[in-house]
């Protein structure tokens, strides 16, 4: 080989084919947003995917103390839905990803570093349903 790549097949074979790239669009993307609300930074990071979306909401610094996952189903009104990780007592991010399973339709991972702060949290859903509305390609 001459260090110049002319003596392997792979170089000669992309050299002889003509290659082209076509753009699609994604199903996955993220988003992160963050307010401040009752002093206190409160960070929103959203994953999407394909008919589904996990959302991590906290202060700083980012830890994922538990997760909860919720769906819609055709039996139910209300979607079924269940603690993955974490403290199981702990109902915030089970009862979130329930409401946004039901207004979204889709899958919701939810991951929820909140204090327990009956104030703090309905403040925190009334951003994140502007941002649903806002932004709804985001999730």
């Amino acid at each position: 080989m001459n260090g110049k790549g002319e003596d392997c097949p792979l170089s000669a074979a992309a050299a002889e084919t003509s290659l082209s790239v076509t753009p699609t669009d994604t199903k996955l993307g993220v988003h992160n947003f963050m307010e401040n609300i009752l002093d206190q930074n409160v960070y929103f990071h959203v994953l999407k995917l394909e008919g589904s979306f996990y959302l991590w909401i906290g202060l700083k610094p980012a830890r994922m103390d538990n997760l909860a996952v919720a769906m819609a189903t055709r039996l139910d009104q209300v979607p079924c839905s269940s603690a993955l990780l974490g403290d199981r007592t702990n109902l915030i991010s089970t009862n979130l990803s329930q409401k946004l399973a039901k207004s979204t339709g889709k899958q919701v991972f939810i991951s929820c570093s909140l204090p327990d702060n009956r104030m703090l949290l309905p403040l925190v859903e009334k951003r994140l349903h502007e941002e649903l509305q806002t932004n709804p390609d985001k999730f």
